[in-house]
């Protein structure tokens, strides 16, 4: 059973990795985003940012980008496509369950993606002279939290959108509104006070003010609200998934 698993890993990750657009969005996007920011922006602290570096005040944030694209759209675009076109009803044929399908395609988009944020993180702390305040072991495990948390969004959507311009549709229109008011294009401060309450809703919005605050020094503790958004959402995404996951 082992074994048949590594395999399936072994095939999504070659088939995942074939895609261009998931290879650039989920791997290298948020590395890229960082170069272009610290190459426009430079290493000079700045009294806006808090006397910081404009990369070394919202590295983390830009997190929040990557996973917002990667949830809402590339996976149900990609799971639809594959459902669209009979790739996944071949599979039907056999012995496979949805949820070892699903346990496979979620072992390898999270390995890229932790490859990427990871990646993301070192090339702003050691080509642009990013520093946190607090524990970078805190800030990684809440990365892993944000990962788990909305790549179960990506395949709950992928479960109960009926088609491929359904899937770019809905994800089009709930990405860029949500990256808008996460903080990790815009800072928070920025916006309105109103848009600020509304956007402290969504989960991405809690993810971006939690991975901040760690790298500001704070604690898993000083957050339980965003841990306790995250977790629910990991619970009732994974749920909405296994249920509603078809072949066809």
């Amino acid at each position: 059973m082992t074994s048949a698993f590594g395999n399936l890993v072994a095939v999504q990750t070659k088939r995942t990795l074939r895609e261009p657009a998931s290879v650039f969005f989920m791997l290298a996007f948020g590395p890229l985003f960082v170069i272009i920011m610290g190459a426009i922006f430079g290493t000079e602290a700045r009294p806006e940012f808090g006397d910081r570096s404009f990369v070394e005040a919202n590295l983390v944030s830009f997190s929040a980008i990557v996973l917002a694209i990667t949830s809402f759209v590339m996976i149900p675009v990609d799971l639809v496509g594959q459902r669209d076109n009979g790739a996944l009803r071949r599979f039907r044929a056999t012995p496979l369950k949805p949820a070892k399908y699903i346990a496979a395609d979620v072992t390898v988009r999270f390995a890229i993606l932790t490859v990427s944020l990871v990646l993301m993180l070192v090339i702003g702390m050691t080509a642009f002279g990013a520093k946190t305040e607090g524990s970078i072991v805190a800030v990684l495990l809440a990365l892993l939290l944000g990962i788990s948390a909305f790549l179960a969004v990506g395949y709950a959507l992928a479960a109960a959108l009926p088609s491929s311009g359904a899937a770019q549709a809905v994800g089009n229109t709930l990405v860029y509104p949500l990256i808008m008011v996460s903080g990790g294009a815009v800072p928070l401060d920025s916006l309105p006070d109103n848009v600020r309450s509304v956007a402290q809703i969504s989960p991405l919005t809690q993810l971006t003010e939690f991975l901040q605050d760690l790298w500001q020094g704070g604690t898993w503790g000083d957050n339980l609200v965003a841990v306790s958004v995250l977790g629910g959402l990991l619970v009732v995404a994974t749920g909405l998934a296994a249920r509603f996951f078809r072949w066809e």
